[in-house]
Parts: C-alpha cells; structure tokens; sequence
C-alpha cells in the first residue's frame, strides 16, 4: 500500500468564546483522570507509610511522584484547552510486530479520503484489523513517521467496531405485482373468417 506524506488528521479545537465548556474524548478524560489519581494516590500512600513506620525516605519519593504526575496532567490540560489533540480516524488494515514484539505498528487507512496513517504502540494496546478506530495523539505526533521506535504523545483510542461498507446507490425496483405485463397480441379472427367466406363462395 502506497503510503502519503501526511493523513487527514482532525484537530479537535473548541472555542472558548463560543461555549466555555470543553468537549474532552473519553480516553483522553480517562488519561487525565489517571494522571491526577495517581499523583493523589501516591502522596497518600506516601504519608500512611509515614505516619504508620516512620519511612520519609518514602514519603519523598512519593512527593516526588505526586508532582510529577499533577504536573503532567496540568500538562495535557493546556494541551486540550489550547486545541492541540489531534485525532486520526480511519480502519486498521494492518498490524505488523516490531522490537522483539514489544511493539507493533499500526496502519489505520480513511475510507473517505484514502489517507493513511501508520504509528508504532506498545503490544498491550490491543488494535483489530478491520475495526474502526479513533486515536488521540497531541502535537507531537507525525503521521509520515516510518521508523520502528514508539510513536510519542499517544493519550487513547476508541474503538467502533467492524467496519461495515456504505450501500451503493442503486435504481428504485419495483415490486413484482406493480410490473406491467406484456401486453398480448390479439390473433386476425376477422381476417381469418372473411377468408374462410371467400374460399367458400
């Protein structure tokens, strides 16, 4: 498959002055949600070790956790209220393993205007081939990105299920009771009778 230099990627901008609410994708919300859950969680098991066996040692190591995930996800907080998540749409027509199958690259096509996209993921992100997907990246991402090394900035994907072909467009077919029926010739019976009547006189 002829691969282009560049996908249709859909950039997923909200203006601020139209509508101050921000519609955030689900995995991209989910991300974010992890990022500060786990900055809470760390500080929290942080301070009962502290408060239980007196450990500071952990308890700055769990500080140290907990401002590095709040600061990352302030970080993707910028990136979505500055319209910097991008989405690339499109079915998976292949998957391919790459690095000693710790990381597979996926090939996602746009049915619509036949663009490709291809980036490198860990295995555990489970992709199908046929199914249709979404996947958030943030402006880091670069769709004519050829190399085997883990693509940078992917936050999530939906799924869609199996892609399913649009109907062609076809002639209106009428039912078998409203065809017309050939109409029948109707046979000479007066030609025929006259002739009959001039052999006989």
């Amino acid at each position: 498959m002829q691969k282009n230099e560049s996908c249709e990627i859909h950039k997923n901008r909200e203006n601020q002055a139209d509508s101050p609410r921000l519609t955030i994708p689900k995995p991209v919300l989910m991300r974010q949600i992890l990022l500060f859950g786990g900055g809470a969680g760390c500080l929290f098991v942080g301070v009962v070790a502290a408060l239980a066996i007196g450990d500071m040692i952990l308890l700055a190591l769990s500080a140290i956790l907990c401002v590095s995930f709040i600061t990352k996800g302030f970080l993707l907080r910028r990136k979505i209220r500055a319209g910097q998540i991008y989405g690339v749409h499109g079915v998976c027509v292949g998957i391919a393993p790459k690095m000693f199958g710790r990381y597979r690259r996926i090939e996602l096509v746009n049915t619509d205007t036949g663009d490709d996209a291809s980036f490198v993921l860990p295995k555990k992100v489970v992709f199908k081939v046929g199914h249709v997907y979404t996947c958030y990246f943030d402006n880091r991402f670069d769709s004519g990105n050829v190399s085997d090394l883990p693509t940078n900035g992917f936050l999530g994907y939906e799924d869609f299920g199996v892609y399913q072909e649009r109907p062609m467009a076809s002639a209106a077919i009428m039912p078998s009771a409203e065809l017309a029926e050939p109409e029948e010739l109707e046979e000479p019976y007066e030609s025929v009778e006259t002739e009959n009547e001039e052999e006989s006189l």
